[in-house]
């Protein structure tokens, strides 16, 4: 050490430093000291085998199977376009050139004649008081030039579609086929206007419009159909003018098709938006979560903080749920933002009447919920296994890509929320904001999407929580996911709450999917049976065995005392009026799809003891061993309120519709407090069971004094009062003391 300034420094330092610089300023860079640092640095990146992972082997694979992917779905699409034949409502009377035309079986166009035409509308057409719209006029040759016709074009397509629509002569034949379009009774309208088949005859120009939707993809599929038809029609008729001396006006037209495009300018609009909004919110909305759940893991790995926050007296779930919660809320907010400048750019940028509504971005916001519940799980599991920040990174980005192009799966013409794409992480998502843009969202399939994403979400929690249980990965160990994954059968007792909810949503997912398939059988006798034995009963049994608790235990198989099944009695023949008297006026059921409800229920008028059998002994049995068995068991480790509402939450999505759901979540804390007092199965079994068959029976018997009493298919508030002091009864005296 020597002074320096007065200062004392490493000897040689200063100088050495001082020299270095001055010979780079008067020599400049040299070329060589940074091919040898970029070598240097490149050969250490090269040796990561998750960088290079991520560099090179995930691209190379994943854009070849994605794109395989999209080929494959899109080509499956055209398929089922082309195998489904288009239902066309034709308001007008056809040639018989034409009409031969439309039924040849390679067109695979059924003729709907009149079909869904107003009674008023009908007559004006067939008495001609509707002029047929005018076709556009044809484009002069060269490029187009900018002029005072283009720019009152201009103008009027910044309009609106309403004022457009109200304009022309044949609006009320377009909203009409809208309506007709909109309800899905046909792919589309064929209007031949009057005097078609006289034009043809005398050999003028017989006009004829088709009305399509332009967003659904069923309809603009019909409407090339169409055009395709009468393209060959308007051949045929010319060769046979060839043949003819004298050619009146019209002869080289033959047929004038015109085609108008009923789809609101609203939906237009909602087509472009639901195809690149979903894509961009959910991955931005991901984007601030990813940091942040590196930096929480790796980056305190890093600097030091992950041991001392170990040393402190925590538990492992108090660090994981803080963390989490950090992360979520943070991605949440980023979802908040980015929703908020979408719905201020689209007010900014679209006209007003086809401004967006804000309930369709508070519902966008609603549904980033639970997927930035399962990704900030997920991207805080993941992390942890990084030993620093930068390995993180590498270890996310397999994790984000495919986020990306599954949302990018939504572009895709055809492609639609429906049942099996509602429990696709992700993809449902996406494909559910793709619809509230184009007005098109069903009650029924939000349930499926928000219920299926939040109980991903709750797994990958499970899974999060799990990894934060290994000291050697929070730590900086080589920790690997075989270990966190690793399973080891427990002995007796009842299952871990993280394997029931992993059991259940297997168990779920595979039900659903294995239904659809089970649907397309005839026999709906066979298809319930099937799926309470095959798909809840067995599965439910046979998780209970891989997971080594005890079957008594888990499935509460005890004889309870006389008093809690006279109880359970009560219980279940009251139980069903007080739901219906309260629950159904909370929540309206369509009338429709109560008579539809019923009509699948009666299975096709089967006999009463058949339905008996089918619709309440089994579910009542099956039904009870999954929900009030194994997954009730799993998760009173975290608490009876927990268990109570989980487990009966989850048995009314399972039924699948918003309309069942209230009735069914209160039937399940039924079934779930009387599992938790008697602690057996049994009196749940018995509620389940004379519930269904008192249902069942009412409805296949009908009986006169029954159709008196029920109001509007309701059950009166007193009659729901007097069974409610029945059920009343029926829980006081299924009610046993606590050990």
């Amino acid at each position: 050490m020597r002074a320096r300034g007065g200062r004392s420094e490493p000897h040689g330092c200063v100088s050495f430093s001082r020299r270095a610089w001055l010979g780079a300023r008067r020599c400049g860079v040299r070329l060589s000291i940074v091919l040898v640092i970029l070598r240097k640095e490149l050969v250490e990146t090269l040796r990561d085998r998750r960088t290079f992972v991520s560099l090179v082997l995930l691209p190379m694979l994943l854009y070849p199977l994605f794109a395989l992917l999209m080929s494959r779905m899109a080509g499956a699409e055209m398929e089922t376009l082309e195998a489904r034949a288009s239902k066309v409502a034709v308001w007008g009377e056809l040639s018989p050139e034409v009409s031969q035309a439309l039924a040849s079986a390679e067109n695979k166009i059924e003729v709907l004649p009149w079909h869904g035409a107003p009674e008023p509308l009908r007559r004006d057409l067939e008495a001609g008081s509707i002029p047929p719209p005018t076709p556009a006029p044809h484009a002069p040759p060269g490029p187009p030039r900018k002029n005072s016709s283009t720019e009152g074009a201009d103008a009027e397509a910044k309009a609106g579609a309403k004022n457009r629509d109200a304009d022309r002569p044949d609006a009320a034949v377009a909203l009409a086929a809208r309506a007709l379009v909109d309800a899905r009774e046909a792919h589309a309208v064929l209007v031949p206007w009057r005097g078609f088949s006289e034009d043809l005859r005398e050999g003028k120009a017989a006009r004829v419009t088709i009305y399509y939707d332009s967003v659904w993809g069923d309809s603009d599929f019909a409407a090339d159909r169409l055009d395709y038809a009468l393209a060959r029609a308007r051949d045929r008729l010319l060769v046979s003018r060839e043949s003819e001396k004298g050619l009146p006006e019209g002869f080289t037209s033959a047929l004038e098709v015109t085609s108008r495009n009923v789809a609101p300018e609203e939906r237009r609009v909602g087509k472009v938006l639901g195809t690149l909004m979903p894509m961009m919110l959910i991955l931005m909305s991901l984007l601030g979560g990813f940091l942040r759940a590196a930096d929480m893991t790796a980056g305190e790995k890093e600097r030091g903080t992950m041991q001392t926050l170990l040393c402190a007296p925590l538990l492992p779930i108090e660090i994981i749920t803080g963390k989490f919660l950090a992360v979520f809320v943070v991605s949440l907010f980023t979802a908040l933002v980015n929703v908020a400048s979408l719905g201020f750019t689209l007010r900014r940028i679209l006209p007003g009447e086809m401004d967006v509504p804000f309930s369709a971005h508070a519902l966008t916001f609603a549904l980033l919920i639970p997927v930035t519940l399962l990704f900030s799980a997920l991207f805080l599991a993941v992390a942890a296994f990084a030993r620093d920040f930068k390995d993180a990174q590498n270890l996310l980005t397999p994790v984000y890509l495919p986020v990306m192009l599954l949302s990018m799966v939504t572009s895709l013409p055809g492609m639609e929320l429906t049942l099996a794409t509602s429990f696709v992480p992700v993809l449902n998502v996406a494909l559910l904001i793709k619809a509230i843009y184009l007005g098109d969202v069903s009650p029924d399939l939000v349930l499926f999407t928000l219920g299926s994403s939040t109980l991903f979400a709750a797994l990958t929690l499970v899974f999060a929580a799990r990894v934060f249980e290994r000291e050697d990965v929070l730590l900086g160990g080589r920790g690997s996911f075989r270990a966190v994954f690793s399973f080891e059968r427990q002995k007796g007792g009842i299952p871990s709450l993280g394997f029931s909810l992993g059991a259940f949503a297997v168990i779920l997912v595979v039900m659903f999917y294995a239904s659809l398939l089970v649907e397309k059988t005839t026999n709906k006798t066979a298809q319930l049976a099937f799926t309470q034995l095959g798909l809840f009963f067995l599965p439910a049994l046979a998780a209970i065995f891989v997971s080594g608790a005890s079957m008594r235990e888990t499935l509460g198989l005890r004889l309870p005392r006389p008093r809690a099944l006279v109880g359970a009695v009560l219980a279940g023949l009251s139980g069903g009026a007080v739901v219906s008297a309260f629950a159904t006026r909370l929540v309206p059921v369509p009338r429709e799809f109560a008579d539809k409800l019923g009509d699948a229920l009666l299975l096709d008028g089967q006999p009463l003891w058949v339905l008996l059998v089918v619709i309440a002994v089994l579910p009542a049995l099956c039904e009870e061993t999954l929900f009030r068995g194994l997954l009730f068991s799993g998760l009173s480790r975290a608490g009876f309120v927990v268990a109570l509402l989980a487990s009966s939450l989850l048995f009314g999505l399972a039924h699948g519709s918003i309309y069942r759901l209230l009735p069914t979540f209160s039937l399940g804390l039924l079934l779930a407090y009387a599992r938790h007092t008697t602690r057996s199965l049994l009196p749940g079994v018995v509620v389940h069971g004379l519930n269904n068959a008192l249902a069942i029976t009412v409805l296949a018997v009908r009986p006169a004094w029954l159709e008196k009493l029920l109001r509007d298919d309701q059950v009166p508030l007193g009659v729901g009062a007097a069974a409610a002091l029945v059920l009343g009864l029926g829980v006081y005296l299924m009610r046993e003391p606590r050990e």
